[in-house]
Formats: C-alpha cells, sequence, structure tokens
C-alpha cells in the first residue's frame, strides 16, 4: 500500500508540473534546460533494457546491479532526470506552489529510492560500497 502511495503521488506531481506549465507560445528555454534531465533519464533506461522499467521501488528476481553507464554518476539516474525535467518546467508559469509541488516531488522520489535500495542491499551486499562512492541523486563531486 505505502509504495502505491509513493507511485501515485510521484505521477500525480509529475502531472501536476507538466500540466500547469505555460507551454505556449513554446518556451524554448525550458525545453533546452529540460533536455539534460530527459538524456540521463533515457540513457539510464537504455542501460537498464527497455523492457526492464519498473515504477514499483522494489526488486524481483530479474534485478541485476547497474553501476556503469549513467549508474556511475548517480544511483537512481531516471529520478534525477525526472527531478532535472521538473525543475526546468518551473521557468515556464513559476509559482511558489509549483515549486512546492516539486519540492513534494523530490522527497517522495527519495523515499522511494530508499525503498528500493534496502531491498537492493539485502540481496547485493557489494552495493553497500557503491553507495559509498555514488550519490544517490547528485552526483558526489568529492568522487569525480
Amino acid at each position: 500500500m505505502f509504495h502505491s502511495l509513493l507511485i501515485a503521488g510521484q505521477f500525480v506531481c509529475a502531472a501536476v508540473l507538466v500540466l500547469s506549465a505555460s507551454w505556449w507560445p513554446i518556451p524554448w528555454l525550458v525545453i533546452v534546460l529540460s533536455l539534460p534531465g530527459i538524456l540521463l533519464a533515457v540513457w539510464a533506461w537504455l542501460t537498464m533494457g527497455l523492457l526492464r522499467l519498473r515504477i514499483h521501488p522494489s526488486i524481483n528476481d530479474n534485478t541485476r546491479l547497474l553501476v556503469n553507464g549513467p549508474y556511475a554518476l548517480v544511483r537512481h539516474p531516471m529520478y534525477t532526470g525526472l527531478l532535472w525535467f521538473g525543475a526546468a518546467t518551473l521557468g515556464s508559469g513559476f509559482a511558489w506552489w509549483r515549486l512546492a509541488v516539486w519540492g513534494v516531488l523530490a522527497v517522495i522520489l527519495v523515499m522511494k529510492a530508499n525503498e528500493e535500495e534496502q531491498s537492493i542491499l539485502q540481496r547485493f551486499p557489494q552495493y553497500r560500497d557503491y553507495q559509498e562512492k555514488t550519490g544517490q541523486l547528485v552526483p558526489r563531486l568529492d568522487r569525480v
């Protein structure tokens, strides 16, 4: 039930950010600023495998530990990409309540990442070393 609430909250917050943004005239700056987030998320999806995408913060028998590509930069590059994209939309139709929605999205994604990592640690003990070297959502600049 808790995971379902996190997933629903993630989708609601992302939808609110996208649907409440001003998209006409086309905000080229917002589109350009959102591209790194979109590209990071797509890169992560391709690295993971197109058919392995899961929105549920749990692992299954097919889960494999990824530490290369975008996963060498951050442990949850799809979440980072979504946050980046959401932040870019704030430049189109900025309002304090939209910033608050982005903040709620960030909290939800951190909660999902933490839930997922608990399961990963049980299955992959070497994940602890990866956690120490790699930032969860933001690259660790002291390790670059």
